[in-house]
């Protein structure tokens, strides 16, 4: 399956990662408008790229070597070169607690609209059975 070739043997291959570039969460309304007051054509605020879709993955479910990841793609927003994005991916418990936060970035966002990523999360056995959810977020980059 694809989404079990990113976990080779006894180690975790890191692929790329991203989300909405200013924290915007992978639940955003694409439709939503902006809240810029009254600056029409004004898309400062708007980010350059969103995550358009993430989901928890699990392999080795049930055993000592359980393992966990979020694979998603992020999406191009506005229309501006970009050529460098960062991805925040955060594993939360059952309670909605943040179990790891994981900052990866992207490999090449030079050519495209959209970019797949994968975050595997750092424990295994119990500790990634504990992953109950996640939040995909592109970081802000200055």
């Amino acid at each position: 399956m694809r989404r079990r070739r990113f976990l080779a043997g006894a180690g975790l291959v890191v692929s790329s990662v991203l989300a909405g570039c200013n924290g915007t969460e992978t639940d955003d309304d694409p439709g939503s408008s902006d809240t810029d007051d009254g600056d029409d054509g004004d898309d400062e605020d708007e980010p350059l790229a969103r995550v358009v879709e993430s989901e928890l993955v699990r392999e080795r479910e049930g055993t000592d070597e359980e393992r966990v990841a979020v694979e998603g793609v992020v999406e191009r927003v506005r229309e501006e070169e970009i050529t460098y994005l960062e991805v925040r991916v955060e594993f939360l418990g059952e309670e909605g607690e943040v179990l790891d936060s994981t900052v990866e970035h992207l490999d090449d966002v030079t050519e495209g609209d959209r970019w797949p990523f994968t975050v595997a999360f750092s424990g295994v056995g119990e500790a990634a059975a504990r992953v109950t959810d996640h939040s995909a977020t592109v970081v802000e980059n200055p």
